[in-house]
């Protein structure tokens, strides 16, 4: 009759503890979860609407270890005319998540650079940029996963864009 409180109380500890475990491993943000390898169709108008807009495609890669790029391809159009633009970001990041279907991507420190053959007026892409931030000096894009193929990236300031996961990644 001794020993079977001490035998209740270690089974109870062995199932709480099996209990938090698997708990932890469904519950907590793994870091490839956090990776994201996608494309979306851009069309941004400014202030200007008739003569200031981009038009074309934005590949994001938020890659392992808060390292990310993206690439802006397209036209600008503008006082200048409809030119070329291709501009190559990377940046580093930090994420927060919000739930299962839902993450917060804070980008910190960007760096962008044309190339050679971009024609577009900087102040076109800067502009584009700053859309996506939320009044600070970093950027930040909401993530929420919308079905196994396609994630809504957006901010505060910015549009919508419908995300499509490259055919290897998986928004978990």
């Amino acid at each position: 009759m001794r020993n079977y409180p001490k035998s209740l109380f270690t089974l109870s500890l062995l199932i709480f503890s099996a209990a938090a475990a698997f708990t932890a491993w469904r519950l907590v943000p793994q870091q490839a979860s956090a990776l994201i390898d996608c494309s979306a169709r851009v069309i941004m108008r400014f202030e200007n609407m008739d003569q200031e807009n981009v038009n074309g495609t934005v590949h994001f890669n938020f890659g392992s270890q808060g390292e990310g790029s993206m690439v802006v391809e397209g036209y600008t159009d503008s006082e200048r005319g409809s030119l070329y633009l291709q501009r190559y970001v990377k940046f580093t990041y930090n994420i927060r998540h919000i739930s299962a279907a839902e993450k917060h991507y804070i980008i910190n420190q960007w760096q962008a650079s044309a190339s050679t053959i971009d024609r577009s007026p900087d102040i076109i892409f800067d502009y584009f940029m700053r859309e996506m931030s939320d009044s600070r000096d970093g950027l930040f894009l909401n993530a929420r996963w919308l079905s196994s193929k396609a994630v809504m990236l957006s901010s505060i300031n910015s549009p919508l864009y419908i995300c499509t996961l490259k055919s290897d990644n998986a928004f978990n």
